[in-house]
């Protein structure tokens, strides 16, 4: 696919609809490189928190770090703190201190409470990368605390070689994906070198398997959510999640399993530089992300993301 071609056709018109505020900043960011302090940068970021997605989920915000119904940061799936500070982050609200939302800056100072409360017997890679992850895109990676959750997931990655429990004590390819999201979310220039060490334990771990078919150690057998194209996820991870993940990281190019990857999702496409897609929990959450529509603004956007790292290395 040649990238050059995309740029100057009509799929980032599209993307940059104004019916999808988040598409709209993403594409202008993550495909278009324009810096975060250009005018129309900065009132795509405001227009996510006037209209849309994230508006809906910031209304169903009760106080205290907490949404409506909520037994526990982390349960009910998917209307619970945790999920919603973690869709706030894809969606690129703004809970930054002091000039961000104050609700979500309320839920991620609780969720730092929280968690760094437990007694943490147990290193889950896809809760870590995604608490990670969302605390650093929020703005709220500078509590030392967040330190503490970091080297325990590059720990968990680097000695505990991914695996998980929950997976039969197998490596796990949803916690591995997830963890490097969530370093990926973090300026290269703050990763020392056990975080890094942790990336490459990730990359060695799924470029040694065929990331396009999915043959990473299981008890049962492969999700059938994989090769489809879905947004969002949560937990769990997909082909087009995972290469986002390794972009995200720098380290999409590192194995030649990611690139034939990448060459699936292009064969993917359903013409015109489009992609459709799947929302497998839209009935689980506030409110869906995107309307049920083939094609996907939000998978075509991500697929493009990911099809312009490996081509021009950023």
């Amino acid at each position: 696919m040649d990238w050059i071609q995309v740029l100057y056709s009509d799929v980032i018109p599209w993307l940059m609809e104004r019916d999808a505020p988040s598409v709209r900043y993403w594409t202008l960011t993550k495909l278009l490189d324009r810096p975060e302090d250009e005018d129309e940068v900065a009132r795509a970021r405001q227009a996510i928190m006037e209209r849309g997605p994230a508006v809906e989920i910031l209304s169903h915000y009760v106080g205290d770090g907490r949404w409506e119904g909520e037994r526990g940061y982390y349960t009910y799936k998917y209307t619970s703190t945790h999920w919603q500070l973690y869709l706030l982050a894809e969606l690129a609200a703004d809970g930054a201190p002091g000039g961000g939302d104050d609700r979500i800056a309320a839920a991620c100072r609780r969720m730092i409470e929280d968690v760094s409360k437990e007694e943490r017997t147990t290193i889950w890679p896809c809760f870590h990368g995604n608490l990670i992850g969302y605390l650093h895109a929020l703005g709220h990676a500078g509590d030392e605390r967040v330190r503490e959750f970091e080297m325990e997931l590059a720990q968990a990655g680097a000695a505990g070689k991914w695996c998980c429990d929950i997976n039969g004590d197998l490596p796990c390819a949803w916690g591995a994906a997830r963890a490097l999201w969530g370093f990926g979310q973090m300026p290269a220039d703050e990763r020392d070198d056990a975080i890094q060490e942790a990336i490459d334990s990730g990359v060695r771990f799924l470029g040694r398997f065929k990331l396009r078919e999915g043959n990473y150690p299981s008890e049962g057998a492969r999700h059938k959510m994989w090769d489809r194209l879905n947004f969002p996820l949560f937990y769990q991870a997909d082909v087009l999640f995972t290469l986002r993940a390794l972009a995200d990281a720098g380290q999409l190019g590192a194995k030649p399993t990611f690139r034939k990857a990448v060459d699936w999702l292009v064969d993917r496409c359903a013409g015109d530089w489009r992609w459709n897609g799947a929302s497998p929990y839209n009935s689980r959450m506030w409110t869906p992300l995107e309307e049920h529509r083939r094609p996907s603004k939000w998978v075509t956007w991500q697929t493009l993301y990911v099809i312009k790292n490996l081509a021009t290395g950023q």
